[in-house]
């Protein structure tokens, strides 16, 4: 019975350490030490109140179960070191298996120079849509490069706290639809996955106008860049 206590002391000194990882992930860092020291240091304790605890408490002492022991234990330093070393590249797969499953689910990453790339998913249509937030409310918005204005539907408008019904539909635009007027107004904070942008110009069509928001070129121009390979777009943030 005490060896399965410290068996399971040993886990969970091993789970609080990957909790801890987890957090201080962006920082690098934990108490002075690199992720990767702790982790080890994490390990070995857990090797060691369970090896060295066993040794201690056991009336026969049996070297094969120790030496059995060492083995699993150190199997399991290797996994942490492994799971820790791929961990940008399992948070990725994760994602884009989510993305998958959600259409327009933004997949986050960081490239080598440590910037904030979004990939977005080619639909079935063939079209780039991403899920996202405007000023607090959910929203899915379709890229669209020939659109120079980030463009709301009024029910989207009205999702924010505009009164549609009072909006000045003064600005002639040319739409999928036709020909029609937009209103102008402004957004606080738009964000599509970790990428935020802060005051932009927008528009709103009138009832009927428009089927879905477009995201427009006012915001595309705030990324550092945005490129197409194959059935992905990458948008790439400036930092």
């Amino acid at each position: 019975m005490r060896h399965k206590s410290l068996a399971w002391i040993g886990i969970g000194v091993l789970a609080l350490a990957a909790v801890v990882l987890a957090l201080r992930n962006s920082a690098g860092t934990v108490g002075g030490m690199t992720n990767a020291d702790f982790g080890s240091i994490a390990t070995g304790t857990a090797l060691l109140i369970v090896i060295g605890g066993t040794m201690l408490t056991s009336r026969s002492f049996r070297a094969g179960a120790a030496i059995r022991h060492a083995v699993i234990w150190l199997g399991a330093l290797l996994l942490l070191i492994t799971v820790y070393s791929f961990r940008f590249e399992f948070a990725y797969v994760t994602q884009r298996v989510f993305g998958e499953l959600i259409p327009g689910a933004p997949i986050a990453s960081t490239d080598a120079r440590g910037r904030t790339v979004v990939t977005l998913r080619r639909d079935a249509s063939g079209h780039f849509v991403t899920r996202g937030t405007i000023d607090g409310a959910g929203a899915t918005f379709l890229v669209d490069t020939g659109a120079s204005v980030l463009t709301l539907t009024d029910s989207t408008a009205s999702a924010i706290g505009y009164d549609t019904d009072s909006l000045r539909y003064s600005v002639p635009v040319s739409t999928a639809n036709g020909r029609t007027f937009v209103a102008p107004v402004s957004v606080e904070v738009l964000q599509i996955g970790p990428l935020t942008f802060r005051d932009l110009r927008a528009y709103v069509a009138p009832p009927g106008a428009l089927d879905g928001n477009l995201l427009g070129v006012n915001v595309l121009d705030r990324l550092g860049s945005y490129t197409v390979r194959g059935d992905e777009m990458i948008l790439t943030g400036r930092t």
